[in-house]
């Protein structure tokens, strides 16, 4: 950090030349080099990650006389960009070059530093980067971005086995050589750096209630950063969350949505089950086990189905599930008091448009319903809480939940396509368990006489709650 602090970089503000000073997350990454050998950054945009990496550049070269080291982009443009920052930190620790053009540096004691475009020359099928040379270090930029992702195998492979390798990028969405690094086992030391992270994206302009909940529900804990995020996403992104998430994740998961294809990459297996009362029973209720029940409600016209989810909250999983398209209101609402018979527990009701009646008819047949006000960050929160247990294989359940991720996408227009009534109601569930993990006092079970109004008189309904 000393040496760092002779270095000048430009300022993202006022674009005026100013002393390096280096921010927590560039820290993060100096510390994280020192002690591991291939480092793996994801990143939202414009946090000096790339600044940093190519400070590690001009050190790594000076520490080791006579070392080559690789600085590869998927554009010539972005690649010398990189390569004028190594050159400015040379400049800047006053260290004598023997060569200094647009595509090499050489050091005076013999260490190069070469500017690598991953992009296939005119006339070829695939890029030739880094195939006739050996390089001590590679440091790989916008990974997610190359058009020929063969090659990191020739770069890694032109590399000593010994030699580090230090790749920074944003995301360009699930499927990608990016995301096979970050999601399956490897030896790279993985650092993610939300936007939280970065102490310039914070505003002070004031957020209401309801955007504070909202940007929660993506998992903002400081108001400053939500702020930044929300301005940001109806100026830049004309209110596009699924798009303004990748390009600036709060968590992981964000940065891999797909902006265009399946939601969830695999199909659960389907389980066996018995039926009771019109559900599909694939757990029954355990005494000592608590119980959430999430109700998606469809028009009832045949083109999307009603759909009731029993989740058990110690483990997530489904206990039993219940869609029908053709379903009224009423029908509906006598389900979910059957579910709230067998299982207990709380009940969470979509109250959105057509949802409200369903409200309206459970609390008339004695059901303490919680509302749930659907709006696109809490639909995206809840399906994406479904991706994540389907795919590590902690959600599975009937024959329409795997139709559903079979069907569920995203277009490019990036907005949900394809059926997601049950997955919607398991998000339900999921979502309240999430701001509501602690068991609640055990109640008494209910008997043949739950319904009755006399065990209600003088208390206070649960159905006074509204967006959980």
């Amino acid at each position: 950090m000393k040496l760092a602090s002779l270095c000048q970089i430009t300022d993202q503000v006022t674009g005026k030349p100013t002393p390096f000073r280096v921010f927590g997350e560039q820290a993060r990454i100096l510390e994280a080099v020192s002690r591991s050998r291939n480092v793996l950054i994801l990143k939202s945009r414009q946090i000096g990650c790339s600044q940093i990496c190519c400070f590690l550049d001009a050190v790594f070269a000076i520490l080791n006389p006579g070392a080559k080291v690789a600085v590869v982009a998927d554009t010539e443009q972005k690649v010398h960009g990189l390569l004028d920052r190594v050159r400015e930190a040379f400049r800047d620790l006053e260290v004598p070059l023997r060569m200094s053009n647009r595509s090499k540096i050489v050091t005076r004691e013999g260490s190069e530093i070469h500017a690598v475009t991953a992009n296939a020359a005119k006339g070829q099928s695939e890029s030739k980067a880094g195939r006739s040379m050996s390089f001590q270090l590679l440091h790989l930029s916008e990974l997610a971005f190359w058009p020929d992702q063969n090659a990191y195998g020739a770069l890694a492979s032109s590399a000593g086995l010994s030699a580090p390798i230090l790749i920074e990028s944003t995301s360009s969405g699930p499927g990608d050589l990016m995301w096979r690094l970050w999601t399956e086992k490897n030896d790279f030391e993985k650092l993610f750096f939300s936007i939280e992270d970065h102490i310039a994206y914070s505003s002070d302009i004031p957020l209401s209630a309801e955007e504070w909940r909202k940007m929660q529900d993506i998992g903002f804990t400081r108001r400053e950063s939500a702020a930044w995020f929300c301005q940001t996403l109806n100026n830049r992104f004309q209110g596009d969350l699924v798009r303004a998430l990748r390009e600036y994740p709060q968590r992981p998961e964000h940065a891999f949505m797909s902006a265009e294809g399946r939601w969830i990459d695999i199909t659960p297996p389907v389980l066996a089950h018995t039926e009771m009362q019109g559900f599909k029973i694939f757990q029954p209720k355990q005494i000592l086990e608590e119980y959430v029940i999430g109700v998606d409600t469809a028009g009832g016209l045949g083109r999307d189905a009603s759909a009731i989810a029993v989740i058990k909250k110690s483990d997530m999983s489904l206990a039993a599930s219940w869609m029908d398209a053709d379903a009224t209101v009423d029908t509906l609402a006598d389900f979910v008091r059957s579910a709230y018979q067998l299982y207990g527990g709380n009940v969470i009701v979509e109250s959105n448009g057509i949802g409200l009646a369903t409200v309206q008819a459970a609390r008339a047949r004695g059901i303490p319903v919680i509302e749930a006000k659907t709006t696109q960050a809490r639909q995206y929160q809840g399906l994406l809480y479904v991706k994540r247990r389907v795919e590590n294989g902690s959600l599975a359940g009937p024959l329409e939940l795997a139709e559903e991720c079979d069907s569920l996408h995203v277009t490019k227009y990036e907005k949900f396509e394809g059926k997601k009534d049950l997955c919607m109601a398991i998000g339900f569930s999921y979502l309240f368990i999430d701001r509501s993990p602690m068991q609640a006092v055990r109640q008494e079970e209910p008997g043949p006489n739950v319904f009755s109004l006399n065990n209600y008189m003088g208390q206070r309904k649960a159905g006074n709650w509204t967006e959980f």
